[in-house]
């Protein structure tokens, strides 16, 4: 009988192994793509459940906020192309402020950095090239169920006082004794995928897994003077705020991220803040409807955001749209 039972287990054990899919490089963004996400910013009825599987989530009561789109295109189309010369892709922002570049191989999809205004969400007016060292993974080949992996980037650009024109306010006197600033990002990133099963949202239904992303980031900012670079981050996070001290000190974001192995967009993205366990928005495939009883949106109604992805900080552009606040 303890043999019996011992083979239904195993049975029961293929059967949910057979249950889990395999997300390849094949759902990897490739130029001429044009993925299409809405964002839900106060998400309703989408809950954290615990890791494991198969499980079965039901995210069809969410209802756009915004509608974005992401066009890939050849990498040397863009405009700083010569500042990422390993890039494949790009993608550029609405006209054409942005542009974020990205590599792909058969292992992961690679977030390289962008050409733009500030990522820290400081504000700084300056235009420039912003790497990422090494490079941010998106996503990674072949993608299975209790997949581990850890990853560290960082950010170090430098700028001209000169430069920052009213936001050198921010620096309060400090501002008087340097020529330059340089700000010094550091984010550790554990992703564990931790579950999988069946997720719905509006207009659709999908095979997926749950990728867990806890990310760690630190963003500090040096002033240069006579006696070389100085770290003055806690001076600006002790003054009166505001400026550049908006995207300084430490911060965590526990994100749930959804992938198929059908679709290249990420089925939907959970940004369930710093405890992991509250879902603050939810970004998710726009299948064309505002929720999973609703009409079909109009397609002359568009909002793009950049940065895409976007650091802490966005520009949105709206069309078509009724007036109202968004």
């Amino acid at each position: 009988m303890n043999k019996l039972y011992s083979v239904f287990a195993f049975l029961a054990f293929a059967a949910n192994l057979l249950a889990q899919i395999t997300v390849t490089s094949a759902t990897f963004p490739a130029a001429g793509d044009t993925l299409k996400y809405a964002t839900d910013l106060s998400p309703s009825g989408v809950a954290i459940t615990p890791a494991g599987g198969p499980a079965t989530w039901d995210f069809t009561s969410l209802a756009p906020n915004v509608n974005s789109e992401t066009v890939f295109q050849a990498a040397n189309t863009g405009t700083a192309f010569g500042e990422f010369p390993t890039a494949t892709l790009v993608s550029i922002g609405a006209g054409g402020q942005s542009e974020t570049y990205y590599s792909a191989d058969a292992t992961g999809f690679y977030n390289l950095g962008f050409y733009g205004s500030d990522p820290t969400g400081g504000g700084l007016p300056v235009q420039t090239a912003f790497h990422f060292t090494p490079p941010v993974p998106e996503r990674r080949s072949p993608m299975n169920f209790f997949d581990f992996n850890q990853a560290e980037s960082s950010l170090n650009i430098a700028f001209s006082v000169a430069d920052l024109g009213p936001l050198a306010d921010s620096l309060g006197p400090l501002a008087g004794l340097a020529d330059s600033i340089r700000i010094r990002g550091v984010a550790t990133r554990i992703d564990l995928v931790d579950s999988y099963g069946s997720l719905s949202i509006p207009g659709g239904t999908y095979d997926v897994l749950r990728e867990k992303r806890s990310e760690y980031r630190e963003t500090r900012l040096d002033i240069h003077t006579f006696l070389g670079w100085q770290d003055i981050t806690d001076l600006v996070l002790g003054g009166a705020g505001g400026g550049i001290a908006e995207g300084l000190g430490k911060d965590t974001v526990v994100t749930y991220v959804f992938m198929s192995n059908t679709e290249k967009e990420v089925i939907a993205s959970v940004n369930a803040g710093s405890d992991g366990q509250t879902p603050q928005s939810v970004e998710y495939k726009d299948n064309g409807i505002p929720n999973a009883v609703g009409d079909v949106l109009g397609a002359a109604q568009q909002v793009s955001v950049s940065p895409n992805p976007a650091a802490d900080r966005a520009v949105f552009s709206l069309k078509n749209l009724a007036p109202d606040n968004y």
